[in-house]
């Protein structure tokens, strides 16, 4: 086996050809087309990271606004609570103001009530004191005079110290 230089030289001068003319005509589009391939992956690389950032961004916006919600719904909670305590203690007020007033009513009634009895017992004592100084005397005295006489005495019993 022996080298034939002659053949040697043709594929290398044919291998320098295809290489120049595929470095004019191929790997210069390729050479493009991939570096456009890898600006538009940097590109997209950094448009997801900008959106990731921003979802970030606006995840963090939502959370701080349900906080800002849960803290004005646990005031309103409270609020109604408030509400609800000071409707109870006014209707609790309004109970013993009632209550209050049904006692003093009762008690002014009762009060007007004992003046009755008394003015009614007072004027039965009369009738009989007289009915008994009739009998004993045996007959009617000025009856004006009589009842007078008895009321001053009645009158005078109520003043007398109870002991």
């Amino acid at each position: 086996m022996q080298l034939d230089y002659a053949q040697i030289a043709t594929t290398l001068v044919g291998f320098v050809i295809v290489v120049l003319i595929l470095r004019k005509f191929a790997w210069g589009p390729v050479l493009d087309m991939l570096d456009a391939r890898r600006e538009k992956i940097k590109s997209d690389f950094d448009a997801a990271e900008q959106n990731l950032q921003e979802a970030e961004q606006l995840k963090g916006d939502f959370e701080s606004k349900l906080g800002d919600i849960k803290v004005i719904e646990r005031e309103k909670i409270q609020e109604a609570v408030k509400r609800g305590e000071e409707l109870a203690d006014g209707i609790v007020t309004d109970a013993r103001s009632q209550a209050d007033t049904t006692r003093q009513k009762a008690e002014a009634d009762l009060d007007i009530e004992a003046q009755k009895a008394r003015v009614e017992l007072r004027d039965s004592v009369v009738n009989m004191a007289v009915g008994a100084a009739e009998k004993v005397i045996g007959e009617r005295l000025d009856d004006q005079k009589h009842r007078q006489l008895i009321q001053e005495y009645i009158d005078n019993l109520g003043e007398l110290p109870n002991a």
